[in-house]
């Protein structure tokens, strides 16, 4: 079996970038319920068996194997979990596998890594492989045995818009000419994008609550909040490498990946499609001491007006179609991914922490992962060591860390 995967789809192929979920486990874990679970798992969802090839016609394809044999990916790991964080993880190649489940065995916990090429799910379908994943292993665990799924295949964006007369747009991607960002510089780091393992940022559920609680009061987003504080830090790590005075207001840019679904007439299902991802660029004028607020609201009206002219979902296509970036028209990228679903586990076992986050080969883009587990949120940080020395990530971890204090803080100072 084989199906053509879209042009957006395509986009994350080159550089082999791989979505990782990790499921950090307290308990004894037994790895066979889990090795099953995710052979099932993979015949319900039959693209994570395939591996990508292109065909003559120019199309890129996921080849399916024919049968029940099973052929997943499982491996396991003896490590700490900070030790097989840190050495990178390995690339999943899409032209040989499509996905793997890891297991890291680290004495009393155990880390359960989900990892799927990004040409085949972004992280709003990726949840749904790990509730898949988790509540089977749970079944298994308990009853031993389960009825063959029905398999679900998703579907190419382009598939989705044409249903819904929707034509695909077709506009050229400009250069980020004359726009600043936390620019990419040649080092002699290691290459591949990799996680900023020590970087995470976690707040506490109370601290969580109080910026929910304070872009409600603001009639904005929590999203448009996180926003501000990371532009605003990205400002203050280029004040002294821009060539202006720390005093001017820079027009900031960065990009922001949205979930087109639930936006569409009538909204997508999130197994409709393996990529249903939008593009919102902001650019907003920013000082080292610009209000949080402010540019928040402004991050937010601009991304609305994306989502609803289109111009996301044209720019996502224009993207795929300009392929990989150079140092000099690199946008970071902020995605929030939400919540983490609560994830079923058998008897004796807990998930106690999670951790997501995307991998592969070197790009100049900065990426800033952010979601919300068991009513904590947490931003983590990728990057490639040689665009960005790891001394420059831990100071713009620094900066974010402090205006979203500044913002909690100024909740406390309005009650």
């Amino acid at each position: 079996m084989k199906y053509r995967i879209g042009a957006i789809d395509q986009n994350f192929a080159p550089n082999r970038l791989t979505v990782t979920y990790v499921a950090i486990c307290a308990g004894a874990v037994d790895v066979d319920p889990l090795r099953r679970a995710f052979a099932h798992t993979c015949r319900r969802y039959p693209m994570l068996r395939g591996r990508l090839h292109s065909d003559d016609d120019g199309g890129c394809y996921v080849h399916i194997p024919d049968g029940d044999r099973d052929d997943t990916v499982f491996e396991t790991v003896h490590s700490s979990i900070s030790e097989w964080l840190a050495r990178g993880l390995d690339t999943v190649d899409p032209t040989v596998r499509l996905a793997t489940l890891e297991i890291v065995h680290a004495g009393v916990t155990t880390a359960v890594a989900l990892r799927v090429s990004h040409a085949i799910g972004d992280a709003h379908l990726g949840f749904e492989l790990l509730t898949e994943l988790w509540r089977t292993a749970t079944a298994l665990a308990a009853t031993g045995a389960l009825a063959d799924p029905t398999p679900v295949v998703p579907r190419r964006l382009e598939d989705l818009l044409h249903e819904r007369g929707i034509p695909v747009p077709d506009v050229a991607l400009p250069a980020p000419h004359g726009l600043y960002r936390c620019t990419p510089t040649e080092t002699l780091g290691r290459p591949g994008l990799r996680l900023a393992t020590e970087e995470r940022i976690t707040l506490s559920d109370t601290d969580t609550g109080a910026l929910l609680r304070l872009a409600r009061a603001q009639g904005t987003t929590v999203h448009a909040l996180l926003s501000a504080a990371v532009i605003r830090a990205e400002r203050a790590l280029i004040a002294e490498t821009s060539g202006a005075t720390t005093e001017d207001e820079l027009p900031m840019i960065i990009g922001h990946a949205v979930d087109l679904r639930p936006h569409l007439t009538p909204p997508a299902q999130i197994t409709d499609t393996g990529n249903g991802l939008g593009y919102a660029p902001t650019v907003t004028l920013c000082g080292p001491d610009a209000d949080l607020l402010t540019l928040g609201k402004e991050a937010k009206a601009q991304i609305v007006y994306g989502i609803d002219s289109g111009t996301a979902l044209a720019t996502m296509f224009a993207a795929a179609r300009n392929g990989e970036s150079t140092p000099d028209t690199a946008v970071n990228i902020l995605t929030n991914w939400g919540v983490v679903p609560t994830l079923e586990s058998p008897e004796g076992v807990e998930v106690v922490d999670f951790r997501g986050f995307v991998t592969g080969d070197s790009v100049p883009e900065l990426s800033y992962f952010v979601y919300t587990f068991r009513g904590r949120l947490s931003i983590e940080f990728t990057y490639a060591e040689n665009h960005h020395h790891r001394t420059r990530i831990a100071e713009l971890r620094r900066f974010v860390a402090g205006n979203l204090e500044e913002l909690i803080d100024g909740l406390a100072r309005l009650n």
